[in-house]
């Protein structure tokens, strides 16, 4: 294994890019201090380089893993790659160091200090996505379902196959705020784009009444005599409450009444397709 040398790899934030560092660590024999995206990257002491993607080096580097270690491991780069779990590209680099060395055995070192982190940053990744399944609401805007999420792992590819397989007669997008990306589903395809920002016009007069709906239905077959909030939490962390309807009513105090519901709303989304900015509209997939 290379031993440590006292410089921080700056890269690009791209998957490619991680590739070419633990190609340079391989090739170089220096194991950095800490691998950084460049634009995250602070003023410190440690000497910086900068490796630059490149797609012949990437390539290597990725076909080597299910050959040198197994397609497990593969997957599970992949995976924390996409995580929250700080510091995971240093991780992911003592991962393959250690997997090239040990080969497919390594999977099963689950105590291992370069083995245990990754798995860990793999199952909280997996279990939000699992959340969000069920958290997650969609909201019809003159035919076009559109939700948001506020995840803190990059979790809009695990949940492509589940609504895109329930929902394949719909038209919907679901945008991930945290990480400024989009899952679009029109014309049954399915493509994630990045996206800053989503502002969607007020709700039609239709969708308020089922919001309503939703809300007195989910209040109805409460049991108040064994209301227990901590509970709730656990089942349904607080977080999440942010983007579910109906827990408005608690987070923003809105009123829940059928009355005074405006008599017509814009629609959804302009026609004008153009930038993925401050509006979006679901373009014509290719």
């Amino acid at each position: 294994m290379p031993g440590t040398s006292d410089v921080i790899y700056l890269y690009d934030g791209s998957f490619e890019g991680l590739l070419c560092c633990v190609h340079e660590s391989v090739y170089t024999h220096e194991l950095p201090v800490d691998i950084q995206p460049e634009e995250a990257a602070q003023p410190t002491l440690f000497r910086q380089k900068y490796i630059a993607a490149d797609e012949e080096k990437a390539a290597r580097v990725y076909d080597s893993i299910p050959r040198k270690i197994s397609p497990d491991a593969a997957a599970l780069v992949q995976c924390v790659f996409l995580s929250c779990m700080p510091g995971k590209e240093l991780a992911i680099l003592r991962f393959l160091l250690l997997g090239y060395q040990r080969g497919r055995q390594t999977m099963y070192l689950l105590s291992h200090t370069a083995v245990q982190p990754m798995l860990a940053a793999r199952q909280n990744l997996l279990n939000e996505a699992h959340l969000l399944k069920e958290f997650l609401r969609f909201s019809d805007y003159d035919g076009a379902l559109a939700a948001t999420i506020t995840p803190k792992n990059y979790v809009l590819p695990f949940l492509k196959e589940h609504f895109c397989s329930r929902l394949k007669n719909e038209t919907f997008l679901i945008f991930d705020r945290t990480h400024k990306a989009a899952l679009v589903w029109q014309d049954r395809k399915a493509r994630i784009i990045s996206l800053d920002t989503l502002e969607l016009p007020p709700a039609t007069a239709e969708e308020l009444r089922y919001r309503v709906l939703w809300k007195r239905f989910y209040k109805t077959i409460a049991i108040a005599a064994r209301e227990n909030p901590r509970c709730r939490m656990t089942h349904c962390p607080k977080r999440y409450w942010e983007n579910m309807l109906e827990m408005e009513d608690e987070l923003r105090r809105t009123p829940d009444s059928l009355d005074a519901l405006p008599a017509a709303a814009p629609a959804l989304l302009p026609q004008k397709e153009g930038h993925y900015g401050a509006q979006y509209s679901f373009p014509r997939l290719p």
